[in-house]
Order: structure tokens, then sequence, then C-alpha cells
């Protein structure tokens, strides 16, 4: 078998052999003949077949350079993404000045103690980062910033001695009273510290502190300063909502948390903010008493400071003199400012509302947590100047807070200003476009922006933009996050979509439709020269704040344009004009300036205050109003800012009671300026809020012989304060003035919300998509153009 298959193999080769012969000789005849012909047909050949080579190669590095190009482009987000140190090996910017230095003791964020001052040429100042003065020479007392690992342990706040800025004025027998104070709350045991007060706001009691040579203790409070309730928005946790803190072992909670991120004009140991970092959601409870015992639980008042959204910290407030003689508790809390707080680019990359979110997270600890320092969680307060205000008022009506909140004093401000919620969402882009520019961001979309705000720039560089916005007067607010698209579920670790959402309805609409507390009970009031610190921050006036005619028009014309009445800015100017124009005497200045100082009032403060109250009033809310017409007499401020924006706040700190220690060396305080009217005063308002926190009515007695009585609908009643002798209830506060910008000049522009300027252009979410979608479209059809040639070329050839 093999035999004859190996013969087969040998036949079949001879025989291809011989036919191979056969045809080279053939083909040897004809090459003469064909030599011509042959050789175009191979040059026509070898071109035909180099451009094919050339046209590939070329489409396929086309085809490489699009996709380079599109994958740059296609990066809108991945939801895997955290901006923590070391991914991709990314380097975090410095914070920014190095006296802002903070330090990490038992996994909570303290600051540095700066006495006396504000740098080496103040007198006792000691260098930044070393121990206060009057601390024990040891070493176990000293703490080097820069080296946190070292075998030093750093103690914080009073535990590393007497704190003058925490427990007052240190006395002989100060170390010897009691001090430590323990309380077990849901997220773990907390330790604060007791505080002695040495005068009593009573007037009753007929006591000065210049009448004896020693102190004594006229009362206490348990204090607990620097309390988390929620994780650190740093890192992965920037431009999101706040996450629920996870609990501690036992947190020390003796000194104030760091400041949220600010500008820096409003920082420094003499402005009562010595320390500002981004781990900043603290609070502070101040208790008239946390053991065991108390008859009747205290009622809760939460103070939110103001600010416009942008500057301002809880340790500003000092809760002492209401918790020690007033028998309520105070919370003091801190929420993410400016940029850090309220960015909004309207869509899933920053949605916004950071700061009004940290909020209403500080709430939920409050209402889950306060009945371990003896507060009632069914009667809390809010309560706070502008911002603070305006905020309270949001918190009034917002879903996930409503049925917690259940009274609200609000300080001249209302959520009924355009400041307090940003409804044209193109005016939060626009803002954050701004921002972006200055930062030196890209702002081609808003996740190039966010990204760079995020992971390329630091907290002190966002908290220090400090820009006049191209819309409106404030920059910085929430922001109604109605037709938003928003992170989903599965976006980030530890969000939901639901954590992203506060307000989807105006609070007017939300009050009309009764979407509150129906037991809510309300009481606001303003100041008679509200708008004065907008002549007082103005450098360019000073030293005599004067302003003449012109400087009035200039700023109508600017406020026209800056809102963007298109539709009439003549008539608006005009109407405006002639509204604040005192035409008895047109060409006084010093009349002009009351006059700018009372538009802005109205137009910021009063017509807002005016149009909550009648709101609340048509759904039958209890509403008490009063209008502050006097003065911290001890302040001595000039006659045309006598009465500015939140000046009760030294009369509901009880300052004329208090050591002197307690409050920033800015306000060059003394114990002995206070007059017998500022005691007076102090004491109305703290029994007065205390008596509305407690029974929801200021005055169920008369307080000094003064009471306020309830406003109603055509009979806005108000309680007018001059001094405790010649106080009255009076009606109809300046409804003129408040009626121009609620009603009439709606009618003038047809609409009062503002909107951007028509000549800015804006980024739009799609564009990235749409980039996308182009680019590949267009690479398709270069595809097809290029096979369509490829066919036609190879068809002709075969024809």
């Amino acid at each position: 078998m093999f035999t004859k298959n190996k013969r087969t193999h040998i036949y079949t080769k001879k025989r291809m052999c011989r036919n191979h012969h056969i045809i080279d000789n053939e083909a040897q005849k004809t090459v003469a003949q064909l030599s011509r012909s042959t050789k175009v047909i191979r040059i026509q050949n070898f071109k035909y077949r180099d451009k094919l080579k050339i046209t590939t190669m070329l489409v396929i590095a086309f085809y490489l350079v699009l996709s380079n190009v599109c994958g740059i482009n296609a990066q809108t987000r991945d939801p895997r993404f955290f901006s923590r140190p070391g991914v991709n090996d990314y380097n975090w910017p410095n914070p920014g000045d190095p006296d802002y230095r903070t330090y990490i003791f038992n996994d909570r964020r303290y600051g540095h103690y700066l006495p006396n001052g504000y740098g080496t040429n103040y007198p006792g100042r000691n260098s930044p980062g070393q121990y206060p003065q009057g601390m024990p020479n040891e070493d176990r007392f000293r703490f080097d910033p820069n080296n946190t690992n070292a075998a030093h342990t750093p103690f914080p706040g009073i535990l590393a001695g007497w704190r003058e800025d925490l427990q007052g004025k240190q006395r002989r027998d100060s170390l010897t009273l009691d001090r430590d104070v323990f309380v077990t709350t849901n997220y773990g045991q907390v330790q604060g510290f007791k505080v002695y007060m040495y005068d009593n706001p009573d007037p009753k009691s007929f006591y000065r502190p210049y009448h004896s040579t020693i102190d004594r203790v006229m009362g206490e409070c348990s204090v607990f300063l620097g309390i988390p309730y929620a994780l650190p928005p740093t890192f992965e946790g920037r431009f999101k909502p706040p996450r629920l803190h996870r609990g501690w072992q036992l947190l020390q909670a003796v000194d104030y948390g760091p400041a949220c991120p600010q500008p820096v004009r409003y920082t420094g140991a003499t402005k009562g903010i010595m320390d500002m970092d981004e781990d900043c959601l603290y609070l502070n409870i101040f208790s008239p008493k946390t053991g065991a015992g108390v008859a009747q639980k205290y009622p809760v008042m939460v103070y939110i400071h103001g600010g416009e959204f942008v500057h301002g910290a809880s340790n500003h407030f000092q809760g002492h003199i209401l918790a020690s003689f007033y028998d309520v508790i105070v919370v003091t809390i801190n929420y993410r400012l400016g940029a850090l707080g309220f960015l909004s680019t309207a869509d899933e990359n920053s949605p916004g509302n950071y700061g009004i979110l940290d909020q209403v997270m500080a709430l939920k600890w409050i209402y889950d947590n306060v009945e371990f320092f003896n507060g009632d969680r069914d009667s809390i307060t809010l309560f706070g100047p502008g911002a603070g205000a305006a905020s309270a008022g949001l918190l009034m009506v917002a879903p996930q807070t409503k049925n917690i909140v259940k009274r609200i004093i609000a300080q001249s401000g209302a959520a009924m200003a355009d400041w307090a919620l940003i409804q044209d969402k193109y005016r939060a882009q626009n803002t954050s476009r701004v921002l972006g520019q200055l930062l030196g961001c890209s702002i081609e979309s808003s996740w190039k922006l966010v990204n760079c705000l995020r992971t390329g720039r630091s907290f002190y560089e966002l908290g220090n933009a400090e820009f006049p916005p191209q819309v409106g007067t404030f920059a910085w607010g929430p922001v109604l996050d109605h037709n938003f698209t928003i992170p989903g579920d599965d976006w980030y670790e530890g969000w939901r979509e639901k954590d992203w959402r506060f307000l989807t309805q105006t609070p007017e609409s939300l009050i009309r439709q009764g979407h509150f507390n129906r037991g809510i009970q309300y009481m606001t009031g303003v100041t008679t020269q509200e708008a004065a610190f907008f002549v007082a921050q103005n450098e360019s006036l000073a030293p005599y704040y004067e302003i003449d005619g012109n400087f009035f028009d200039q700023k109508i014309r600017e406020h026209v344009f800056r809102y963007n009445y298109t539709l009439n800015p003549n008539g608006v100017y005009e109407a405006i004009k002639y509204m604040y124009t005192y035409w008895p005497d047109p060409n006084n200045n010093s009349i002009i300036r009351d006059q700018y100082i009372n538009m802005l009032s109205d137009l910021y403060y009063r017509a807002p205050v005016d149009k909550m109250v009648k709101l609340l009033l048509e759904q039958r809310i209890p509403v008490y109003m009063y209008v502050l017409n006097t003065t911290v007499e001890a302040l001595n401020y000039p006659q045309w800012r006598k009465y500015p924006h939140d000046i009760e706040h030294y009369f509901l700190t009880g300052a004329p009671f208090m050591d002197i220690e307690f409050f920033p060396k800015r306000d060059h305080l003394q114990r002995n300026v206070w007059t017998d009217n500022d005691r007076n005063m102090s004491h109305f308002f703290m029994q007065t809020y205390s008596n509305f926190a407690r029974y929801g009515n200021p005055t169920p007695q008369q307080v000094l012989g003064l009471h306020f009585q309830r406003a109603y609908q055509g009979e806005l009643r108000y309680l007018n304060i001059n001094t405790t002798f010649n106080s009255s209830i009076m009606l109809n506060y300046r409804q003129t003035e408040c009626a121009f910008w609620t009603q009439y000049l709606p009618t003038v522009i047809g609409v009062l919300v503002p909107t951007y300027p028509p000549t800015t252009e804006f980024w739009w979410e799609p564009k990235e998509p749409l980039q996308i979608a182009f680019w590949t479209m267009s690479v398709a059809c270069f595809f097809l153009i290029v096979l369509v040639v490829i066919c036609c070329i190879m068809w002709r050839n075969a024809k």
C-alpha cells in the first residue's frame, strides 16, 4: 500500500513539472509581444496598490486621532471617582495662610489658641502652634502642628489650661469649681465643661458689677463645643450633601470647631474666627443643666448665623446667659458658605444647596439627641439674623424639616427675599461661570468647571474668592432645584438621589398650599437702618461717608442693570428715583444718605418680611412683629447707622452681663461701658425670645412694662421699640414702600425675578453629549465615504 502511494506521488510530481515546463515555453514565446503593455499594466497596478495602502493607513491614523479626541471629550463623569489624595499622584495645593493650621485629636479637628491678638506684633502673642500663654511649662502641653505623630500629646481647648475666650475671666476660685460634664448621646459619649456667670440680668436684682470688688457666682451652664453632626465634607465630600456621622467612643467637646472657609477679611483672632477649615460641620450646645432631676424639658433654640451665606460662624453667638438664666437650651451650628456651600451648575454635576442641606442635617441631629441634654425635641425654635432668618423660613416649609420646626424668630430677613432663594437657574449658572473664570478653571462645560474646583483648588482659594455677581447683589444662596437633573442612587457610594433634593417649589407656593407645620408660630422684626452696612463697608466713602445725588443716581442705575430690568429700564429708574427722593429738600446730602439706606433696607429686608407676614396671616398663623428703633449705647455709633442690621446680637448674647473675654477684640468692649438702657434692653430681648420659644407668645405677661400684640390682616400691629420707657404698639409699618417693591414695580417691568444679561453666553449641559454624537457621526460618515470611493475604484478596475 505504501509502495503504490509513493509511486503515484512521484508520477504526479513529474507530470506537474512537465506541464510547468510547457507553460514556461509558451510564456517565453509571447514575452516580446507583450513587454510594452505589461510594463504599463505593472506601473498602473503598482500605483493602485500604493494608493490603496496609503489610503488605508490614513484612515487608520485619522481614526486613532479622532478616537483620542472623542475619548477626551467623552469623559463626562465617573461615579467611582473620588478626589482623595493619592489618586493619579495628585498633589493637593497649600490650604493657604499658615495661621489657619488645624490638627486632629481623637478623630476631631481642633484649631490653635491665639491669645491676645493676631500676629507677633501683639503683646503676649506666642508663635503659631505653640502652647498658650500662662500654661504650665511642661512638654506634655506642647504640640508641634507640623509633626502630628510626635510623642507629645496635643491637649485641645480647656484641657490644655484656662481659656478666657471659652470660660471667661479667670478668678481666684475658678480652678476649684466643678468643670467636667459628661453626656451620652446616640453617637457616643460627649465631654463638656461648666461655665460660671458672675452677673445677673434680672433688673429686679439691682446688681451692678461695680457694686462689689468680689465676684460671686450668679449662674452656671453646661457647654459642649464642636460636636460633629456630619462627616467632614472634604475630598470626595466636596460639592456633595452631608453624610451622617458614624459616631465616636468619647468626644471631647472642649473647643469650638473650625469655621467654614470664607473671605479672610472676616477672619482672624481679633474678629472671633481663629481657625478655618473645610472640615467645619460642628455644632455647640449650651444647656442649663444636663443631669437628672429636671422637672420639665427645656425648650430648644437653634441659632443660624447670618452673613449673606458667605461669612460667619457659630462661635460668634454666646448662649451662656440665655441658658443660665432663662432656662432654654441654645444650639449654634456651622454650615458651608460661599462656593463650597452653594455652587450650582443647575445639573447633576453640582446641583447646589449644600449649605442649607447642612442645616437640615444639623436639625435632624438635634432632634435625635437634644433630649440627652434635657432638651424638648418637640419644642424647637429657629432664630437668626439675615441669612439665618431666610434659612429658618426655608426650613419651615422644607419637606425634610417642616415637622421638626415648631417656631420661627426671623430677625431682619425672610424666605421671600430674592437673595434667600435663587429661582432662576441661569443666574446660578452665571455665578458659577464667573467663579470659574476668577479661579482660572475651564468653563467649557459644567463637568470641567466642577472637576477643576473639586480637585484643583484648595478650600482657601474657594473660600476667599470674592466677586460681585453679574446678576443680583449677593453671589451665593440656596437654589430652587426645579427641573434639575440630579445624581441617581448608583452614582456615588454613600449618597442617594433624595439626599440632593431641597425645594422643588417656592416658599410662597408651599405656604399658599399649606405645606408646613400647621402649628407653626412666627415672630419677626426689622431695624430702622437695616442696610447701613452697605455704606459703612464702602471704603471709598471713608472717613465721612457722605453721599451726594450723583452717587445715589449711579447706584440706582447699577441696581437696574444688575437686576436686568430690560423691559423698561428707564421707567424702573425713574420710579425708584421718585419713590426715594425727599422732595422738601432733594439736594440735602444727609437726607440722600438716609434715603439710600432706606431704599436698600426696603428692598432686601423690609419688603420680604412684610410679604412673608401677610402670607402667614392669610393662613391664620400667629405672627408677632417688632421694629427696633434703639441702639447699643455703649458702641457710640454715628447717627446715620445707630440702628443697623443685627444690632440685636449684643442684646441676645447678654453682652452687658458677660466677661468681655468672651467677645472678639474687634468690638472693643469694656466691662463698665454698658448703660442701664443696654442692660434693660438685653434682658427684654432675652426674656421675650425665650418666652416665645416656650409659650409661642413673647409677652404672656409684660416685660419691663412692654408687651407684644398679634398682627392681623388689615391690622399689622408691631411693637415699636425705642427704649423700655417709651415703646408703643403701632400699625402698618412702611406699607407704601413695601408695596412699591412687591406690587407696583413688577407691573412696570413685567417680572421681578432677575434674569441673566442677554449678552452673556452660557454653556449648556447637553453640549458634551452633543460633541460626542457629532464626532461619532462624523467618523462614521467619513468611513462610509472612504468605503464608497474604494468600491468605485475596485468596480472600475474590475470592469
